[in-house]
């Protein structure tokens, strides 16, 4: 990954981005939907995959652009145009089952979904639709960010 792209990433999405009225802990899921312009539903849904998907123990930076990722998707003409659609989508996130994350979701979770919706909002890169633990199929190398590959799609 190149280096100063990586660094402009966590640069601008740490020191820019969530700029809540309160600290995310002091916040109700309500509020957090609010602020992520989605249902509660929807939120606590993609926080959860998230959570999952990051294997628990991802770095923020790394749940963000998973957070990216579905967001992403949604907006994407190729995907479902919704985060429900998107999450259940048959063979793409292995940890939603029946329509429900496996893991619960933490406020670390709901402060990357915030966050991914804020940089998107902001014409923020990468365009990232797709992530995996195995390495770069298609698309061109963005990064290998706490065992999880990132890989740049051109916009359709």
């Amino acid at each position: 990954m190149n280096k100063l792209i990586a660094l402009y990433l966590i640069a601008s999405i740490g020191l820019s981005l969530f700029k809540a009225p309160q600290p995310i802990t002091a916040m109700t899921i309500e509020q957090r939907a609010d602020l992520a312009g989605m249902t509660v539903e929807d939120f606590i849904f993609i926080s959860s995959v998230v959570e999952a998907e990051s294997d628990r123990s991802e770095s923020l930076e790394g749940r963000i652009l998973i957070a990216l990722t579905i967001i992403n998707r949604v907006e994407d003409e190729r995907f479902p145009n919704s985060i429900s659609e998107v999450l259940n989508q048959r063979g793409q996130f292995s940890t939603v089952r029946n329509g429900h994350s496996i893991v619960d979701r933490t406020d670390y979770s709901d402060e990357a979904v915030i966050r991914a919706v804020e940089w998107n909002e902001q014409g923020g890169e990468p365009n990232v639709l797709f992530f995996n633990c195995i390495g770069y199929g298609i698309g061109e190398p963005y990064g290998l960010i706490d065992g999880n590959y990132f890989p740049i799609m051109e916009a359709d």
